[in-house]
């Protein structure tokens, strides 16, 4: 008994084995993203490579048989082709525009009498980066004490979309029900940008500057942040009556406020699609 354990330990020990297995944590869903599998044969003869997507397969090499490569399409994701030699097998396959996690398993089997197989696994997320640091709209450069602003912060776009957060001199800014983070039509590969506005009462009797500032928080893990900020000074009433006075112009709180707030749906329009 113990001279076959031996027996197959040895074959085990001189049998193929995958070396490298090269997939990436992260795909855009814009481009192919490139998958490789490197063996050794040993002594053993190949008689296939195939590709799983978590159960499915989406490709096989067989030397032996015309054509030697077959692609197998399954339901979201396209497999675009690949090439194989005698120790290595390339595939390449474009992602589905949904921000999700799939096994990608490289099995490589010799041909008989013993059809053994080896195996490995790695995991890849479909998420697409954003390139570009949110946008503040709506932030004036002088407020006065008891003015109300409604303020947009627009992310750049990204899969899955970015959630976004608002803060007044670093403390977390608590939405009201109205304020939620809104969503862009689709673009290619299913990215969206979004959107979230901010309503700052100034108080009344303040003084010095607000900094505002807005994240833009992709939840992936580790999770993606890119943030703006700005800057309001908060004038006294001395001060900003003689700057009124100066500039010639003066409006009331509540114009002011629904002036940003139609400004902001057409400032958005026009940003939204310069991103």
């Amino acid at each position: 008994m113990k001279l076959f354990s031996l027996i197959a330990l040895c074959a085990l020990a001189s049998a193929h084995k995958i070396t490298q297995l090269k997939v990436p944590l992260y795909a855009d869903p814009r481009r192919a993203a490139e998958l490789s599998c490197h063996f050794e044969m040993d002594d053993q003869k190949l008689h296939s490579v195939k590709w799983y997507r978590d159960t499915h397969e989406i490709f096989r090499y067989n030397p032996s048989q015309k054509p030697p490569i077959r692609l197998f399409n399954v339901t979201g994701i396209m497999v675009q082709g690949g090439e194989c030699t005698a120790d290595s097998c390339l595939v390449r396959v474009m992602p589905p525009p949904l921000a999700t996690r799939a096994a990608y398993t490289c099995e490589v089997s010799t041909e008989g009498p013993k059809f053994q197989i080896a195996r490995q696994a790695k995991h890849m997320t479909v998420v697409a980066m954003p390139e570009k640091d949110p946008i503040i709209i709506g932030a004036p450069k002088l407020v006065k004490p008891g003015e109300q602003l409604l303020l947009n912060c627009t992310s750049d776009y990204s899969l899955p979309p970015s959630d976004i957060n608002w803060y007044i001199d670093n403390e977390l800014q608590k939405p009201e029900i109205w304020q939620r983070t809104e969503l862009s039509p689709p673009e290619v590969g299913g990215l969206r940008a979004s959107w979230r506005v901010l309503r700052v009462s100034v108080p009344s009797g303040a003084s010095g500057a607000l900094r505002v500032r807005c994240e833009a928080i992709l939840l992936v893990e580790p999770p993606v942040v890119r943030d703006a900020a700005t800057i309001i000074t908060i004038y006294s009433r001395t001060q900003l009556s003689k700057y009124v006075s100066n500039s010639g112009f003066s409006a009331s709180p509540s114009l002011c406020f629904w002036i940003i707030t139609l400004a902001n749906s057409f400032i958005y329009n026009t940003v939204i699609r310069s991103l």
